[in-house]
């Protein structure tokens, strides 16, 4: 019969494994600034530049697409980014000059943002839709 510390051990790699721990201590962690905040007086949030309302979308976005909800619950308060998105995609996409194909719109803008920026420079920093690939690995072009 295996110890008590063995099945400690086996629990903890499974939770590990599966993404379970992981969830379990994002979900800890947003409670517990929940809590610290509810006990705290809070300050008055600060007015966010534009600048930081675009970029806080891209973000919110992005966690969104990826699941990332616990950090969204802790991020929105502490950024002062209103609940309900201040922006449609569509503006954010022609504020940022970024042409979105239909491969694109599937995606969040940031990854259209980083494949611009490591895109070779061209008369138009615009991206061909092609070049989008979810945060996937890039397959290996042998050209």
């Amino acid at each position: 019969m295996a110890s008590v510390e063995e099945l400690k051990d086996a629990l903890r790699e499974n939770l590990d494994s599966n993404g379970t721990m992981r969830k379990l201590k994002a979900k800890i962690r947003g409670e517990i600034f929940a809590a610290l905040r509810d006990t705290e007086a809070a300050p008055a949030p600060q007015e966010l530049s534009n600048e930081n309302l675009v970029i806080n979308e891209l973000i919110r976005e992005y966690m969104i697409f990826n699941g990332y909800r616990e950090t969204l619950s802790v991020f929105l308060p502490e950024t002062g980014q209103p609940l309900s998105r201040p922006f449609e995609r569509s503006f954010l996409a022609e504020h940022l000059n970024l042409i979105e194909g239909p491969n694109s719109k599937q995606l969040p803008l940031l990854y259209n943002l980083v494949a611009s920026a490591q895109a070779p420079l061209k008369p138009s920093r615009r991206l061909k839709d092609d070049n989008l690939n979810g945060g996937k690995p890039p397959a290996d072009s042998h050209e």
